[in-house]
C-alpha cells in the first residue's frame, strides 16, 4: 500500500512551487530564489533534482551586460501528470493535470456514497490509468472529500452530505490502485491550490472561503496549509453565532452553515415565507436578480454572519488576504454588501485593509485541487 501524506512543512513544497511559478515563464535560478524568499543554493538544490526527475530543462543562457550568463529554467509539463478528484453526493469529476498546473482532461462520473464507493472511485481512477499516452506517468491521486477528513490515516471522520462516519477510504484505494493515494478535505485540497497557483504567489499568509452546500475556510500561514490535529482545522461553517439560529445539519443551531450554507439559505428563505419550497441555488440566484421581495435582504443578512465571523479569524490571524471560492460564488454579488459591512466594522483598526478576491469557479475547482496536492506530496523529499 502506498500512503502519501500531505506535506506539512514549507521546505517540502519548494519544488512544487518552483513548478507553479515556472508555468507561465521561464526564469533562472536567482529570480527563483527572489520570489519565493529562497537562498540560492536552496534553490540550485531543488532545481537540480527537478531537472534529474526530467521535470524541468535548462534554456540556452541569456547574457546581460557583465557577469555570469543566467541560465533559465523551463517546466516539462507533460513529463508527469497528477489525477484529482472531486468526490460530491451525487458524481465524481476528475481532472488530469500537467506540471505546470494545466489541464489534460477531465471525466465526470455518477457517484452513490453508499454503494461500493471504494468500488466506484478506484474504477474511476483504473479508467485513467489505462490511458496509453498519458497513464503511466501519473504520480499519484487525490481526493478532495467534503467533510472532517483526517489525511494521515485516509479516513473520512465526518461527512454529513456523504453520508460517512468513520469510513477509512484511503487504505482500501491504495491497495486497489498502482500509484500513491491521498485524501483531504475538498476546501484544503483547493487551498493548496491556491497557495501553488493563485493568492499564494502574492501572499504567504491568507484564508480561503469556500461557500457552496457547505461553508469551510482554508487557512495557510507562512506558506503552509494548516490542518490541525486529525484534520479537523477549517471546519468554518460550525462556527456559532448564536444558540437561538437556524438548525445545522451538525445537530446544533446557528452555525455559519445554516445561515449561509446552500441548505441553510433555502431553509430561511422558506421559513420568512419567501418561497413554498426550497430553491435550489441557481432559483435563488435568479429570484435574487430580479429582486423578488425579502431576497436580497436574506443575502445580505446572511453576508453579514459571514463577514462577522471571517473578522473575528482575521483578528486573530492578522491575515492580509481572503480568496472566495465554491458553487455560491453566483450570489456573492448579493452576500457582498453585507459581508464587506461586517468584516470592516469587525477587524480591528491596527491591521491593513483586507484583500477579497472572489474567484471563478465551475465544477472542477475541488479536483484541481486535490491534483494541486498530489503534486506538492509527491515532490516533498
Amino acid at each position: 500500500m502506498s500512503v502519501m501524506p500531505p506535506p506539512p512543512y514549507r521546505e517540502d513544497l519548494v519544488k512544487a512551487e518552483i513548478l507553479a511559478m515556472l508555468g507561465p515563464r521561464p526564469l533562472n535560478r536567482s529570480q527563483i530564489a527572489a520570489r519565493l524568499g529562497l537562498g540560492a543554493a536552496t534553490v540550485s538544490e531543488h532545481t537540480r533534482r527537478l531537472i534529474e526527475l526530467g521535470f524541468l530543462r535548462e534554456l540556452p543562457p541569456e547574457v546581460s551586460g557583465r557577469g555570469r550568463p543566467k541560465v533559465p529554467l523551463q517546466v516539462v509539463p507533460d513529463a508527469a501528470y497528477t489525477l484529482g478528484l472531486r468526490v460530491h453526493p451525487d458524481h465524481v469529476l476528475g481532472v488530469l493535470a500537467r506540471l505546470d498546473g494545466g489541464e489534460v482532461s477531465r471525466f465526470t462520473r455518477p457517484f452513490s456514497p453508499g454503494r461500493d464507493p471504494v468500488g466506484q472511485l478506484a474504477a474511476a481512477c483504473e479508467d485513467v490509468l489505462r490511458d496509453p499516452a498519458t497513464g503511466s506517468r501519473v504520480l499519484g491521486i487525490g481526493l478532495a472529500v467534503p467533510g472532517v477528513i483526517d489525511p494521515g490515516t485516509g479516513t473520512v471522520r465526518l461527512s454529513p452530505r456523504m453520508g460517512w462516519t468513520g469510513l477509512p477510504l484511503q487504505p482500501p484505494l491504495a491497495e486497489r490502485l498502482p500509484v500513491p493515494v491521498l485524501i483531504d478535505n475538498d476546501t484544503r485540497a483547493s487551498t493548496t491550490g491556491e497557495l501553488l497557483y493563485g493568492t499564494g504567489r502574492d501572499h504567504d499568509d491568507f484564508l480561503v472561503l469556500a461557500i457552496g452546500d457547505g461553508v469551510g475556510m482554508g487557512i495557510v500561514l507562512g506558506r503552509r496549509v494548516h490542518r490541525g490535529p486529525d484534520g479537523v482545522a477549517g471546519e468554518f461553517g460550525h462556527v456559532p453565532t448564536g444558540p437561538d439560529g437556524p438548525p445545522c445539519v451538525c445537530g446544533r443551531r446557528g452555525c455559519v452553515d445554516a445561515y449561509v450554507a446552500d441548505y441553510g439559505l433555502a431553509g430561511q428563505a422558506v421559513a420568512r415565507g419567501l418561497v413554498p419550497a426550497p430553491p435550489p441555488l441557481e432559483e435563488l440566484r435568479r429570484l435574487a436578480a430580479a429582486d423578488a421581495p425579502g431576497v436580497r435582504d436574506l443575502l445580505a443578512e446572511a453576508g453579514e454572519v459571514l463577514g462577522r465571523a471571517v473578522a473575528g479569524v482575521v483578528n486573530v490571524l492578522a491575515v492580509r488576504a481572503l480568496t472566495v471560492i465554491g458553487e455560491s460564488h453566483v450570489l456573492w454579488p448579493y452576500l457582498a454588501p453585507g459581508f464587506h459591512r461586517s468584516v470592516e466594522a469587525g477587524v480591528i483598526a491596527a491591521l491593513p485593509e483586507l484583500e477579497i478576491t472572489l474567484r471563478p469557479w465551475d465544477d472542477s475547482g475541488h479536483a484541481r485541487g486535490a491534483a494541486s496536492l498530489v503534486l506538492a506530496a509527491s515532490l516533498a523529499s
